[in-house]
């Protein structure tokens, strides 16, 4: 039984660490996992996520954003995740088509049309689409705090107002996918993890 779960959220709302955590779980319960992160997970889709979140690339355009990764995203739904999904395998994807509808068009200034940027995103998915998109929510401030350990990359580096227009953007574009589930992930990690493997194994068979 294949199932395709999509991790996304604010930088800093944990979704690499809980990833990684459900695919063990799923691994644990004899589920083969295949673990994706976007952009990445191919050649054309580590090369763009290079591009993309290098300091050195500097500012682009909010279409040029959006052309890139869905470019990167398209590779990857159709070179990974439908492979695996075929396969029977379950899949576990960090981030999603929902931030590009945040990053480029809820959050960006001047932003892109909303419903320019949901076509888009249905085009490169085509027939492959998550099961669940869960938008794992935490405020700016708590976030800002969990990235303090690392360098910001290009998106990350920007200012504090752009980081509360994602986190506005994210939970707006929840409540317009009828395949998003918010989770409040500013509560412990075990807390969290756990309310994930629920809503996994709610899943309809």
């Amino acid at each position: 039984m294949s199932r395709y779960v999509v991790l996304d959220g604010p930088d800093g709302c944990g979704k690499s660490s809980q990833a990684r955590a459900l695919c063990e779980s799923l691994g644990r319960a004899g589920r083969r996992v295949h673990h994706v992160r976007e952009p990445g997970s191919t050649p054309v889709g580590e090369a763009l996520r290079q591009l993309l979140l290098s300091p050195k690339t500097g500012a682009l355009q909010p279409i040029t954003e959006a052309l890139l990764f869905s470019a990167a995203r398209a590779e990857t739904v159709a070179q990974v995740v439908a492979k695996a999904l075929a396969a029977g395998e379950f899949v576990v994807a960090e981030r999603g088509y929902l931030s590009t509808v945040v990053y480029q068009a809820l959050a960006a200034e001047p932003g892109l049309d909303l419903d320019w940027v949901f076509d888009l995103q249905r085009r490169v998915h085509g027939p492959v689409l998550p099961d669940v998109v869960v938008v794992l929510d935490v405020p700016p401030a708590v976030a800002a705090s969990r990235r303090q350990a690392r360098v910001d990359d290009r998106i990350e580096a920007r200012g504090a107002a752009y980081h509360e227009r994602v986190r506005d953007g994210f939970l707006r574009a929840a409540a317009l996918e009828p395949r998003a589930v918010v989770v409040d992930a500013s509560r412990p990690f075990a807390v969290v993890q756990d309310e994930l493997r629920a809503l996994v194994a709610r899943l309809p068979s």
